[in-house]
């Protein structure tokens, strides 16, 4: 018979429904770790619960689990979701089996000693640090993210650069087809140079952050901290593009209503089931979308708000154009050519954010 410690540490008291919701911020971070199993489960201790694999750790302020120190395993975060409403107990015993109890519903996971879970959240006492609005840099994160690539041999487009200017923070994100920038203010981040995981940046949009944000860093790790959530992360190392030189002024200018195009482009990707360019025929004051395949030749012209001073004739790949339209949340954006086989350049009418979207080859019927 197993006997549960009486002591400080081993027993919890929280409500189901405040548990399973920090157990969904954190259980996107927990993985199998054959090195270190203890990380195969979410670390309670002193009001926190925390989450770690090898770049990025997490811990979410949890009041109800103030002086406990256990791990619920991974195979138990089902359970507590699923559970009725009402206060959950749990407790661990000395052999570090834990015991989930609501009701008439209980249940016991053979655990992890808590003293084998190894995570990194130091925060360098020296390190540089940077106050954000927590808000504006997690709409800013969220603008620019679907630029970054998901994979591939550069890691660094597979980061979110975070670069520091006079006024504030650039936000940079490419992947060889689209580069998408924006910008948040802030004092004190002139010499700041991070590569920052795509992971670590979804996990931070996630979070759904509103407080303001303390961002610390050193040359290989970043602090996330807001009242309620730290996240760690490490960066990733190289040096970044210089994606200011590609963005240039275009010799042809316009405007146009956003969601206007969106509709214009989601239709014409209905229409066709191979990956064939859209076409943009840029005319007078239409632009005129197409795009065709064997079954399909799909056409939509869209009014521009103001008049081009000659014709252009490009090709774009649909999703692109479509995940960059998206991405924008103002209703008109400025779109700028020069030539077939140059970007198209696209900004925002009310913010800093601006993209850029390579042309690809048209292919002639």
């Amino acid at each position: 018979m197993m006997v549960l410690f009486s002591g400080k540490g081993m027993k919890m008291k929280v409500q189901k429904y405040e548990l399973a919701r920090v157990i969904d911020k954190l259980k996107s971070i927990v993985q199998k770790n054959d090195q270190f199993p203890a990380l195969g489960g979410i670390l309670v201790k002193d009001g926190y619960l925390i989450a770690s694999n090898s770049e990025i750790t997490m811990k979410v302020k949890l009041e109800a689990s103030e002086g406990s120190y256990f791990i619920i395993p991974m195979k138990a975060f089902d359970l507590i979701k699923n559970l009725p409403d009402g206060e959950i107990d749990i407790s661990a015993t000395d052999k570090n089996v834990v015991m989930i109890k609501i009701g008439a519903i209980k249940n016991k996971y053979q655990s992890y000693p808590p003293e084998e879970f190894n995570f990194d959240i130091t925060e360098d006492p020296e390190a540089d640090g940077v106050e954000l609005n927590g808000k504006k840099i997690m709409e800013a994160i969220g603008h620019v993210i679907y630029a970054a690539a998901d994979g591939g041999a550069n890691t660094q487009m597979t980061g979110i650069y975070f670069e520091g200017t006079d006024s504030g923070v650039s936000l940079a994100a490419l992947d060889g087809h689209v580069v998408a920038v924006d910008s948040v203010k802030a004092e004190g981040a002139k010499d700041m140079k991070l590569i920052v995981p795509k992971t670590t940046a979804k996990k931070l949009i996630s979070m759904g952050v509103i407080d303001d944000v303390t961002l610390t860093y050193t040359k290989n790790s970043a602090v996330f901290k807001s009242a309620e959530y730290t996240i760690y992360t490490r960066l990733i190392e190289g040096k970044y593009f210089a994606y200011q030189k590609m963005f240039t002024e275009g010799e042809i200018n316009t405007c146009a209503s956003r969601t206007a195009l969106i509709g214009a482009m989601t239709r014409a990707k209905m229409c066709t089931e191979e990956k064939q360019p859209a076409v943009f025929q840029i005319e007078d004051d239409v632009l005129n979308i197409s795009i065709r395949d064997k079954l399909a030749d799909y056409q939509e012209q869209v009014p521009l708000q103001e008049t081009v001073c000659k014709s252009i004739r490009l090709g774009f790949d649909s999703r692109l154009v479509l995940e960059t339209l998206k991405a924008f949340t103002c209703d008109n954006i400025a779109l700028g050519f020069t030539s077939p086989r140059t970007p198209m350049i696209v900004e925002a009418e009310d913010s800093d954010m601006k993209a850029m979207v390579l042309p690809v080859a048209i292919r002639e019927a």
